[in-house]
């Protein structure tokens, strides 16, 4: 069973969706038809405005972070640290500015090493990832239970201050330790 991920499954707080994306693939399609992908294991959410580690804290809308403000189920794609991108997707509701940040994939043990793995740059901000055919998630049936979902404090985050500490990083219990990363 393959499924695209629909509008209704992004249109949830991020912290849900980013717990319940955890199993599912996600696809990058070629111009010539053909595809990489791998299934989601970790992941971050960002919950807008009041959440100070979110690009959209305090209500900043820029040229950059203008895609969170929009409609649920669109990639927020962004470049860090001079050269990496970043995948997230929107989630929320228009103006409420959510996002989900894709940590890792079974192929892929890093952000910034799944971006790189399956091609996938600034040429895809703003991608519909509902509606569109270059990138998306599908669901094929996996649910991952919560007894195997672990929660930890978010990635990076030094500078947010009671929000670095909140547990908004889920992953498989296990993914990270196969991949030699440190949860």
């Amino acid at each position: 069973m393959e499924k695209k991920l629909s509008r209704e499954f992004y249109a949830r707080n991020a912290d849900v969706v980013a717990r319940d994306i955890l199993g599912k693939v996600l696809i990058r399609k070629f111009p010539d038809g053909t595809r990489k992908e791998g299934v989601i294991t970790e992941t971050e959410a960002y919950l807008g405005v009041k959440d100070l580690a979110c690009h959209a804290a305090g209500g900043r809308r820029t040229k950059r972070t203008q895609v969170m403000y929009g409609n649920a189920g669109f990639a927020y794609i962004y470049f860090v640290y001079g050269m990496h991108w970043l995948l997230n997707v929107v989630c929320s509701a228009i103006n409420d500015p959510q996002a989900v940040l894709i940590r890792g994939l079974d192929v892929a043990p890093g952000p910034a090493s799944l971006t790189k793995a399956l091609e996938i740059d600034g040429s895809l901000n703003c991608a519909d990832m509902v509606e569109k055919g270059e990138l998306w998630i599908e669901d094929r049936g996996v649910k991952v239970k919560g007894d195997y979902i672990k929660t930890t404090p978010r990635v990076g985050i030094d500078y947010a201050k009671e929000w670095k500490d909140k547990p908004l990083r889920f992953f498989f219990e296990n993914s990270v330790k196969k991949k030699g990363r440190n949860p």
